[in-house]
């Protein structure tokens, strides 16, 4: 962070907060006068940013230094704190797509087991690696409990029935830089989806492709707006950008063209 700083030649400032609320008042109080802001912290710090600022005045830098960090591994950061300052400090920015969730700007969200996860990591106060082994441990039960829902893109029905997760977004990775979504982009305009209808072994052998960085067995489909709905009249949970949102009985995710300004190796 200080060598980004001194590149930059740029103010710093610090919060210590998990409330949401607080953290986007917070940007938006300081970042006005602003014309980059670089965001250390995780991807739902950088979500954050992408709600409380204004694409049309503001370019974003991003220091991964959270759990997750799914966002470096579209913007191909480097991990070197040199490297990775050099690469802030050059400024290449493109205009990139987000989703809106909710009342929530997002690159990527996840219904159903993700979900469940990213609720209980944040409520064992977001240990990192031994709260997110925790999370996945407590979670595991819901795998073997899994919802009915349709799915519907652009209006059209492509999935009905179980469902262990829904993934969807401008972003081909999730947390730790697997490869959930592939063929996701931030710049064609439209969101990719998928959906993992499991059981639990065909779920955790998609898992070992992600991890490996090979396409994932489950279909995409692009969509300008996609609709869960759940069939059995159970609750469905959404994380976006890592953050549980909550439950409903029905989500619609929906393209934001050009909603951000992001410096990455482009």
């Amino acid at each position: 962070m200080e060598l980004t700083q001194r590149a930059l030649g740029a103010d710093r400032h610090s919060v210590g907060t998990r409330d949401v609320a607080e953290l986007e008042a917070w940007m938006r109080e300081l970042a006005d006068g602003y014309r980059t802001v670089v965001v250390a912290g995780g991807d739902g710090s950088l979500g954050v940013a992408f709600n409380a600022l204004d694409p049309a005045t503001t370019t974003l830098g991003y220091i991964p230094a959270g759990f997750g960090n799914a966002t470096a591994h579209l913007l191909k950061l480097p991990r070197d704190p040199a490297r990775l300052a050099s690469t802030i400090a050059a400024g290449r920015a493109r205009d990139v797509d987000l989703m809106a969730v909710g009342d929530r700007l997002a690159l990527f969200a996840g219904a159903g087991w993700d979900a469940e996860v990213a609720r209980r990591y944040a409520d064992e106060g977001a240990r990192r690696l031994v709260g997110w082994a925790r999370a996945v441990v407590e979670a595991t039960p819901r795998l073997f409990h899994r919802s009915s829902v349709r799915v519907s893109a652009d209006g059209q029905t492509v999935h009905e029935g179980p469902m262990e997760l829904l993934v969807v977004g401008t972003t081909p990775f999730y947390g730790r830089g697997l490869l959930v979504n592939p063929g996701a982009r931030p710049d064609i305009g439209q969101l990719t989806m998928r959906v993992y209808p499991g059981p639990a072994p065909l779920l955790a052998l998609e898992a070992v492709r992600w991890a490996a960085r090979r396409a994932p067995r489950a279909a995409a489909h692009r969509a300008a707006s996609v609709t869960l709905h759940s069939l059995d009249g159970g609750p469905l949970g959404v994380q976006a950008d890592g953050d549980a949102l909550g439950d409903s009985g029905e989500w619609r995710f929906e393209i934001r063209p050009r909603a951000a300004r992001l410096i990455g190796r482009w």
